[in-house]
């Protein structure tokens, strides 16, 4: 049955009561449902590879770590800048980013007011008066 609503409506109300059915199923009928559809379900995402899958498809490297994230000798730049601030011993200044240097950066963020998390972040490298190119990898 084609054509319009008043027309199914007409051949629908009288076959729907034969079966003793009412009006509201015909119209219903006519129209369209008088339930609400449910949407069918949202197809699951993707699931997205680790980082480090990723990184050998895209050749775009990813680091897991700060020091994955900072140029060679970036963690000595750091130590020095911390050194002549009184803040770490000179030979505390190996290049690596031990619980020596957190602990130093720690107190540095915290007399600069900033974050206290012990990372070289990008405001902390600004804050210490370092260029953020020789201290991070960045895209050029």
């Amino acid at each position: 049955m084609t054509g319009n609503p008043s027309s199914r409506r007409q051949w629908l109300l009288p076959a729907c009561r034969a079966f003793g059915l009412g009006a509201r199923v015909a119209l219903a009928g006519a129209v369209g449902c008088a339930h609400a559809h449910h949407a069918p379900p949202a197809a699951a995402a993707p699931a997205t590879k680790p980082d480090h899958e990723r990184a050998l498809e895209t050749g775009i490297p990813v680091a897991s770590t700060p020091q994955g994230l900072m140029q060679e000798g970036a963690g000595k730049k750091l130590q020095e800048r911390l050194r002549d601030k009184g803040l770490l011993r000179a030979e505390a200044c190996t290049g690596q980013l031990d619980p020596d240097t957190r602990a130093a950066l720690r107190t540095f963020q915290k007399r600069e007011g900033l974050p206290t998390t012990g990372l070289p972040s990008y405001e902390t490298v600004e804050h210490l008066g370092l260029d953020l190119d020789s201290i991070f990898h960045t895209r050029q």
